[in-house]
């Protein structure tokens, strides 16, 4: 034991300073906006938030805000929220039906990936970003803005053409989740309208309701004094301004408008347990629910209140974590938060996922963890790891301030306006937290146990498979449960002693031998005296970011069938264990308040080592790499326990139908090659040998000259150069002996098809996959990406506008060159059983108009434009650099392709898309997959 390093007088005297500097803290002033955010009110009531913000260039995030959702349905419009949001897409004043989208698609807006919207109980928002180089697009943008606000046209024809497409929408979302929330729902929104307005509807109202009833919700609901326009942006504030009050400010409130009510979620004095199950669900799950009424989110001390509450979280997640890595652990995984349900309900939550036969004890660990807190408390090391992890998030953010891309900024706005939640900046969060976070005291932290864990507003929900139903505790049972706990007698949380260093004795540095610039990409290519190659890109994207990856050759391929599983799982095994000196809960102790991450893996023919760092962490995310070249860990308790939890899961997931369509399709796709298969059956595990895998990954790792490292982001090439030379110019290596991958045979079948049948939804999927060998050429990978992108467009038009049998649907093409050049291509959608047929049919009909007249022009240019866009941003982005110069390695393409990328975007032609469907979308490279339900349920 460790003897107290403060006399009990002087304890108290530290407590009372800072109890006192709580004092002269006045935190009752309300928590400021961010300065540079421009907000105001039209005379009509709308709101409206504007920020200038440079990242991206040439592009403004817009979103419309409305104060409406499913609650303020009536009766006979449930469901017509989330279908008024439909409509939006679907005619209005500016733009007739298939207009809108097209023409968004024409300025490089896509639909669903950038166009989009949701609809919510208690809002409905609508996503928009658009250029903001071309004055014409960015007054569209404010146009398509406006005539969702109040004008949308809802003609009848449209609005049964809808119907069915809400329904396919439904659909897609049924299954056992689906039922098991609708028993639990209406016992955690007890007594609540809430309970019964899930945004979907009931589909006998989307299919028979009269058209006044939606246009009636339309006109309730989308008026200016129930809205927000958000624009984040690279564009002067005042253009913006001026644009809201041109677009916006004629629109007008109906004279009868109804009152926006708030809805509460009534209290309940008594613990409501809902115990649930279904033939398809894939497991156990155990959620225990605090309920609390909403917290203010207004002032400094509210905004304290809720860091508190984030600390308690975020300790007692990790005592959790910590207690499922041991053997017989009463859970496989668990965690705690506070969060919010609806507006006038938050909550603290305790959840688990157990194995089966011990529900009862998962639900017991839970409550005896926060109990045990209530009674001893945490302690200060690991409230003070906690401080350093918010303290480091804080920092980050303000030293990113001015690099933050508007779509990560418009949010807090749209949350402002419809929540009442915090929008403040990241200057003013940095200096507050600074200021509040070293005041917090471990005393607070520790009362919280007793506040968020209450006798009242309790709900505990189990959910499980049918077969285990006879094996879960009554209602009564568990209510015993949480009584018996205040009976025990527990044990302070004990905390071993960890060092605070990742290496003891820093290896000895190698020499970089060359170092050459490359001027027109503007890296450094670096030889390391152990043959290691390092490639350097600095920019200055970020302020406090860097990008690296690893990659070597070789993988699982160069090893036989025998140890396909152990090989396949190496890189998992080592994950599990963790590095050097430390266990994983170990790793993320001497990790907190710094900024890295560092993972390794091992692929089918190559193995990586893939991470992030903040620049003043760098040297640890080096040494992290070091470690995992040279100091393998073999813990086999944790190794056991992770088998052991994978097997219950894989037991459990065997009655889910969308775990079984994935194992046979992965079967059918693996073409009966073992060497394609992955574990799916929990036998499979004991074919894991821990040795065996610890002994692959040490020779995957084993000779440093294998890989090529390539590192990007804001990078001080003084400062770096040592740390490469101590870290990888140190690692062991044979630039002699470099492995290469093998050719496994790996291909999928063709020119056949497979039915699977699987659940008792009456719902289907289609995947129509097209591979096989080729050539590879740059063009033609292009060419077939592209195909992909316009036969997306095409499918959306037919078989969800046109037809309405979809909800969803896509397609995406691409070749590669391991383990030989090859091509793939898929298109895939979910439906109803009795229209697979013809969608397929449909589907077909797309691909081969393209084969016999090439794409038009028009979608052509829609692609185009969307790849130009996407070009420029992702230019300026470190990620994407970082996959660049590891793809030209790859490929061995000179460095200069990268710059290629502009004139390859204007050299795409309808006639090479045109050959690209007509040489790979031919049935004998076809595989098809249609999923049913099971016969005869």
């Amino acid at each position: 034991m460790k003897t107290n390093k403060y006399p009990i007088t002087c304890i108290v005297f530290l407590f009372f300073s800072i109890s006192s500097s709580f004092a002269q803290l006045d935190l009752s002033h309300e928590v400021p906006l961010d300065p540079r955010v421009r907000i105001g009110v039209l005379e009509n009531g709308l709101v409206y938030y504007i920020q200038q913000n440079p990242k991206p260039e040439n592009k403004v995030e817009l979103r419309l805000a409305v104060n409406a959702g499913s609650i303020l349905e009536t009766d006979d419009q449930q469901g017509l929220a989330h279908f008024t949001e439909h409509m939006a897409f679907n005619g209005t004043r500016n733009f007739e039906k298939n207009e809108l989208i097209s023409y968004l698609q024409s300025i490089g807006v896509s639909f669903g990936a950038d166009l989009n919207a949701y609809t919510g109980f208690d809002e409905t928002v609508y996503i928009l970003p658009i250029p903001s180089d071309d004055e014409e697009k960015l007054r569209s943008g404010f146009l398509v803005l406006s005539d969702w606000a109040g004008g949308v046209l809802m003609k009848e024809e449209d609005i049964d053409a809808e119907r069915s497409i809400i329904v396919e929408e439904w659909r897609t979302g049924q299954g056992y989740s689906q039922r098991m929330r609708d028993q639990y729902l209406p016992i955690m929104l007890y007594n609540s309208k809430y309970a019964d307005r899930l945004p979907i509807g009931k589909m006998d109202i989307i299919q028979n309701f009269k058209y006044g009833t939606l246009k009636n919700f339309y006109q309730d609901w989308y008026r200016p004094d129930n809205m927000a326009v958000i624009a984040v942006g690279d564009t002067e504030p005042e253009k913006l301004e001026a644009l809201i009050k041109e677009y916006f400010g004629t629109l007008e409130n109906p004279k009868k408008a109804p009152k926006r009510e708030e809805f509460k979620v009534p209290e309940h004095k008594e613990t409501f347990v809902s115990i649930v199950t279904d033939e398809e669900a894939p497991g156990i799950q155990i959620q225990l629910f605090y309920k609390h009424k909403a917290l203010p989110t207004k002032t400094k001390e509210d905004y304290r209140n809720f860091l508190l509450r984030t600390l308690y979280g975020g300790m007692l997640t990790q005592r959790l974590d910590e207690l499922r890595q041991k053997p017989d652990a009463p859970f496989i995984f668990a965690g705690t938060g506070y969060g919010n349900f609806v507006r006038d309900l938050d909550y603290f939550s305790a959840s688990a996922v157990v194995a089966p036969g011990k529900v009862e004890a998962g639900i017991q660990s839970l409550i005896i963890e926060n109990e045990r807190v209530a009674q001893f408390g945490f302690t200060q090391s690991e409230l003070d790891r906690v401080k350093k992890a918010v303290l480091n998030n804080a920092e980050r953010s303000y030293k990113e301030m001015d690099k933050v891309e508007s779509r990560a900024i418009v949010g807090r706005y749209v949350n402002h306006f419809l929540e009442g939640n915090f929008a403040e900046g990241e200057a003013w969060k940095y200096e507050f937290y600074n200021e509040i976070i070293p005041l917090i005291s471990l005393q607070e932290i520790n009362a919280l146990a007793k506040s968020l864990v209450r006798e009242e507003n309790r709900v505990i929900i189990i959910m499980a498979p049918e077969g285990e139903k006879n094996n879960l505790p009554s209602e009564e049972k568990v209510l015993s449960l949480i009584d018996g706990v205040s009976q025990m007698e527990l044990s302070p949380y004990e905390e071993k002693l960890l060092a605070e260093q990742l290496i003891q004795t820093p290896p000895n540095p190698g020499k970089i031998v060359s170092n050459n610039y490359v001027e027109s990409i503007d890296i450094h290519e670096i030889t390391l005296s152990n043959g290691v190659q390092v490639f350097v890109k600095t920019t200055d994207f970020k302020n406090d970011e860097i990008v690296f990856s690893g990659v070597g050759k070789g993988g699982v391929s160069v090893y036989e069938d025998e140890d396909h599983y152990s090989a396949s799982y190496a890189g998992v095994m080592v994950n599990v264990m963790g590095v050097g000196d430390f266990s994983p809960s170990d790793l993320r102790k001497v990790l907190a308040g710094k900024s890295v991450s560092v993972i390794p893996n091992i692929g089918t023919y190559s193995q990586t080592i893939t991470g992030n760092a903040s620049p003043k962490d760098l040297e640890t995310a080096m040494q992290l790499i070091y470690l995992y070249f040279t100091s393998l860990r073999k813990d086999k308790e944790l190794f056991d326990v992770y088998i052991s939890n994978q097997k219950t899961q894989l037991a459990s997931a065997q009655v889910n139908p969308d775990y079984l369509f994935s194992k046979r399709l992965n079967q059918i796709i693996a073409n009966g090659n073992l060497r394609a298969m992955s574990i799916n059956d929990p036998e499979d595990l004991d074919k894991i040998n821990l040795d065996r895998g610890l002994e692959i990954f040490a020779d995957r790792f084993g000779n440093a000259a294998n890989f090529e490292f390539f590192f990007t982001g804001n990078i001080d090439l003084e400062t770096f150069i040592p740390l490469l030379e101590r870290y990888l110019g140190s690692l062991p290596s044979d630039p002699e002996h470099k492995d290469n991958f093998r050719d496994l045979g790996i291909r999928a079948p063709r020119g056949k098809s497979e039915t699977i049948e699987v659940g008792t939804d009456e719902k289907s999927q289609v995947i129509l996959y097209f591979s096989g060998e080729t050539t590879y050429d740059r063009n033609k990978a292009a060419d077939i990406s592209y195909l992909g992108e316009i036969l997306t467009i095409k499918l959306i038009e037919n078989l969800r506008e046109k037809i309405g049998g979809v909800y969803g649907v896509g397609a995406n093409g691409s070749m590669g060159i391991q383990p030989v050049g090859n091509f793939s291509f898929s298109i895939g959608f979910p439906c109803s059983p009795d229209m697979v047929d013809q969608l397929i049919e449909a589907a077909w009909e797309e691909v081969k108009k393209i084969q016999e007249n090439g794409p038009t022009e028009e979608d052509l240019n829609k692609v185009k434009e969307k790849r130009r866009i996407a070009l420029e941003e992702n230019l300026k982005r470190n990620n994407y650099w970082n996959s660049q110069l590891s793809g030209i390695r790859t490929y061995e393409l000179p460095w200069e392709t990268i710059l290629e990328a502009r004139n390859s975007i204007e050299q795409i032609s309808v006639e090479r898309v045109q050959k690209a469907a007509q040489e790979f979308l031919v049935k004998e490279n076809l595989l098809e997959v249609k999923k049913y339900p099971l016969r005869g349920q």
